[in-house]
């Protein structure tokens, strides 16, 4: 058991399908598939009690036999990642006090810093939780790869976007992120139990179908997203091309 003495259930929902980049959680990066890498990351938190990955391709399914991960499976229509942990949670008959939904496409995820997100939780006493890491560089402000979000006074998302935010008007692009803290969301969150179930039954998001990021149904219906500060680099998979900067990445870590 954990310090915590509490039941912390870590879910990695592994779509196959993807629409910018088709079976990306299976593609390999310097010869381990990225689902792969991201579980192995979760396996080494000292925190997580359980590990589960919630897929809906028997591609996936036939990764977790041959690395021995525990998996279900989930229908292939759930709208997103949150809906397919959902699912997979009332499969599993689980109680926990406090789950992970842990992205399939994050794969310089470690252990660390799962552990300090649910450190950083618990001590806030939220409801739900993510992370955040600041913007070095003028080029992922604009990149619609890149999620931004914009903060607070409590360190809680006012909103979750695409495009840059907040729009500096009246000073040049080329200097925003000097001027201003950009912050990027990473694709991790964890949840009291009663927020992580009360996610279907909220009302869709008009705002969340537009930018296709589905934590703004918790906003869009008033519920607060505490965001927890890493200094950690991470790169979400989304495109060919951040797949070509993780694998430049890891090499020059070599």
């Amino acid at each position: 058991m954990n310090k915590y003495a509490l039941s912390i259930l870590g879910i990695i929902p592994a779509r196959y399908s993807s629409t910018r980049l088709p079976g990306k959680v299976l593609v390999d990066i310097n010869g381990k598939p990225m689902l792969q890498r991201v579980w192995e990351a979760a396996c080494r938190s000292k925190y997580l009690s359980r590990i589960v990955i919630a897929t809906d391709d028997e591609r996936v399914e036939n990764l977790c036999f041959s690395i021995g991960a525990e998996f279900v499976m989930t229908p292939s229509e759930l709208s997103c990642g949150t809906e397919r942990a959902i699912y997979a949670y009332k499969i599993l008959n689980e109680d926990s006090e406090i789950i992970l939904n842990i992205q399939g496409d994050e794969p310089l995820l470690s252990g660390t810093i799962i552990d300090n997100l649910i450190e950083s939780f618990i001590a806030r006493n939220a409801d739900v939780g993510t992370l955040i890491k600041k913007i070095d560089n003028n080029e992922d402000i604009f990149n619609p790869s890149v999620v931004k979000v914009t903060l607070n006074n409590e360190s809680n998302a006012l909103y979750f976007s695409r495009s840059p935010i907040p729009y500096l008007r009246d000073y040049p692009q080329s200097e925003w992120h000097q001027i201003h803290s950009f912050w990027k969301h990473i694709g991790i969150y964890i949840y009291k139990h009663s927020a992580f179930l009360n996610f279907n039954v909220l009302a869709n998001s008009e705002l969340g179908k537009f930018e296709q990021l589905e934590q703004l149904r918790y906003l869009q219906n008033g519920y607060s997203i505490h965001c927890i500060e890493t200094d950690q680099h991470l790169i979400s998979v989304d495109t060919n091309e951040d797949l070509e900067l993780v694998k430049k990445y890891l090499n020059q870590k070599q």
